[in-house]
């Protein structure tokens, strides 16, 4: 199932997402004890949290935050997309005490590690199944989301989490979830948010143009797809 929410009032469009992840929440905590929700960095998502995190009728207790993809740096880094997640959402909610520290997994870069700390982050969410419930996914203007970006080496490989090296975006070293991983997902968001996001988004509706050179599309494999955009179809 693939549904669109369109609205070109930025405020508007991220409470219509909201209100269809409490939906999706609820559905899956009616049936397992926990939902794993995967979140991207990008200023894609930023309105949404902004909403999200203002949320009564969610049982935050319930939720695990694992990262889509995130910048080989330390947490710390402004360009952390952890960070992002915690500023604009977590730190809000740990505070009024809706939301335990112990339901956030960051990625811990390692370099000095075997995998840079992609093991370790794999055995996190192997404790959850090895699978995500929900993913959050804002799409590049070429279309690439989390660090899958087109026509590169990533959408290949096979591994749930994967290190990138030489990614063509800036900071070139990353990790990112797997399609295979994200594929695991009941329910995903896509979020094309911008002028800047409409040829990715005329990619994204076009059926013959594949997931390697429009990896968002990877997300229509997906059991039920949001479409999240303030771009009107031409």
């Amino acid at each position: 199932m693939i549904k669109t929410l369109y609205n070109r009032d930025a405020r508007k469009l991220a409470q219509m997402a909201v209100e269809n992840f409490i939906l999706a929440v609820q559905k899956i905590l009616a049936r397992k004890d926990y939902a794993v929700v995967a979140i991207p960095g990008g200023n894609s998502i930023v309105e949404f949290f902004s909403i999200l995190k203002q949320e009564k009728n969610i049982s935050w207790e319930k939720l695990h935050f694992f990262m889509l993809d995130e910048r080989l740096v330390s947490l710390k880094n402004e360009d952390s997309n952890f960070r992002q997640a915690y500023e604009k959402l977590f730190q809000p909610l740990i505070k009024d005490g809706r939301l335990s520290r112990g339901n956030l997994h960051p990625f811990n870069y390692e370099s000095k590690t075997l995998g840079y700390g992609i093991n370790a982050y794999k055995k996190e969410l192997v404790k959850f199944g090895l699978q995500y419930d929900i993913v959050l996914a804002g799409v590049g203007e070429d279309g690439h989301i989390g660090a899958l970006f087109p026509d590169y080496s990533a959408l290949e490989n096979k591994a749930d989490f994967v290190i990138l090296r030489d990614a063509p975006k800036l900071p070139a070293e990353r990790m990112t979830s797997s399609v295979k991983l994200i594929q695991t997902a009941s329910v995903a968001f896509a979020f094309f948010i911008g002028g800047k996001k409409r040829a990715a988004y005329e990619k994204f509706l076009n059926e013959s143009i594949n997931i390697k050179k429009c990896p968002a599309s990877l997300l229509k494999k997906v059991k039920n797809l949001y479409v999240v955009t303030d771009l009107s179809r031409r």
